[in-house]
């Protein structure tokens, strides 16, 4: 499993770098232009530090709850609801001071859900 995490920061990192510009299209219904969607939304740098928080925020949250409890469900439902509550205070925060987006809620939910999806942890 350690493995899976290190091999996934490689992954993001070299991603980061690599990330060719999406085409431009303008007919909406081609294959090509959703291709490009999916790629703005990985490759964007918020999106991934939306996902990289919550991923890490729920993994050890997950972590701890399941080392003092032993019970993996709670464990699991305890990590989700803290990383998309986190991001959803971010998006709550953004309301007023910044630029709110449903595709930062997106990105939590997956950060938070692979957080406790991989997490396997003994202290």
């Amino acid at each position: 499993m350690r493995w899976l995490i290190i091999i996934l920061i490689n992954w993001s990192c070299a991603a980061q770098s690599l990330a060719p510009t999406p085409p431009s299209v303008s007919d909406p219904s081609a294959v090509q232009y959703a291709i490009s969607q999916v790629q703005q939304f990985t490759f964007a740098q918020d999106k991934q530090l939306h996902m990289g928080g919550c991923f890490v925020l729920s993994s050890i949250t997950s972590a701890i709850v399941y080392k003092k409890t032993c019970n993996r469900k709670r464990a699991i439902i305890t990590g989700l609801a803290v990383g998309i509550g986190a991001g959803l205070l971010k998006e709550v925060y953004d309301i007023k001071y910044g630029d709110p987006s449903i595709d930062d809620l997106i990105a939590d939910i997956i950060g938070s859900t692979a957080g406790v999806a991989v997490i396997r942890i003994n202290f």
